[in-house]
């Protein structure tokens, strides 16, 4: 079995999406581990980055996803993984450390590891800067007080795998990691940074964000959410939302 399933959705981003995916593919170029299928699942309207792919000599599986949910693209790349570990990165993030693929597999060697997150940067290309993170589940994570970042950062046990719920688009990266924690268990934390998520105007959150109508209140500070995926993570959950315990937690 392959080790690695590097699971790409990719969007229709103009000039930049063939770019930054050859970026994203350069970072995976140079990966000590080698043992990897690149499984992309496109949203773009045209071939544009089907051919930047050619340009790379890896096991890839292509999928031309043509509907309008960005979950249900994540979840088509998902369904083509064959590997032992699916590692997702978007198409516009990259690997920070050539042995970062190495690191993620002593994570799961080593341990009993069913899921991980790793440190990550938000990088802003245009002033070359990252701001190192390492992730942290905090109170409210369901609601959208999101300390763990994004989908880039994590990795689990292809056994292990859930779907994205295809109703969500700012909460569907929290309502991920509830059903997956809930399921498996705590993630182990890997706190070297070995992904970086870039800043820009294009991310797929940045369109859901004008549907922001309403803020939730925390000591940790307010968060703009929007109220319709509020009301929906509170209906699929109501036992949690009223009672924030985990099973690991007992």
């Amino acid at each position: 079995m392959t080790e690695f399933s590097i699971a790409i959705p990719a969007h229709d981003r103009g000039e930049n999406g063939p770019k930054w995916m050859r970026e994203l593919l350069d970072t995976l170029q140079n990966q000590t581990c080698q043992d990897f299928e690149v499984v992309i699942s496109d949203q773009s309207k045209n071939d544009n980055i089907m051919e930047a792919c050619q340009d790379y000599d890896f096991d890839f599986t292509y999928c031309k996803y043509t509907g309008n949910i960005p979950c249900e693209n994540i979840n088509v790349a998902l369904e083509n993984c064959t590997g032992r570990i699916i590692k997702i990165m978007f198409s516009d993030d990259i690997f920070m450390r050539k042995d970062a693929l190495e690191r993620i597999k002593y994570e799961y060697d080593s341990t009993e590891c069913k899921w991980a997150f790793s440190g990550f940067a938000n990088w802003d290309p245009k002033e070359n800067y990252f701001d190192n993170k390492l992730p942290e589940w905090r109170e409210r994570t369901l609601e959208g007080n999101n300390h763990l970042s994004s989908p880039s950062v994590v990795s689990f046990l292809n056994k292990a795998k859930i779907d994205f719920d295809h109703n969500l688009k700012l909460l569907l990266d929290v309502d991920f990691y509830h059903r997956m924690r809930w399921k498996h268990g705590k993630p182990n934390i890997i706190p070297e940074v070995l992904v970086a998520n870039r800043d820009h105007d294009d991310r797929i959150s940045s369109d859901a964000t004008s549907q922001y109508d309403c803020v939730v209140e925390h000591s940790d500070g307010p968060w703009a959410m929007n109220s319709k995926e509020l009301r929906y993570i509170h209906q699929k959950f109501p036992n949690f939302i009223n009672n924030p315990k985990y099973p690991d937690e007992n």
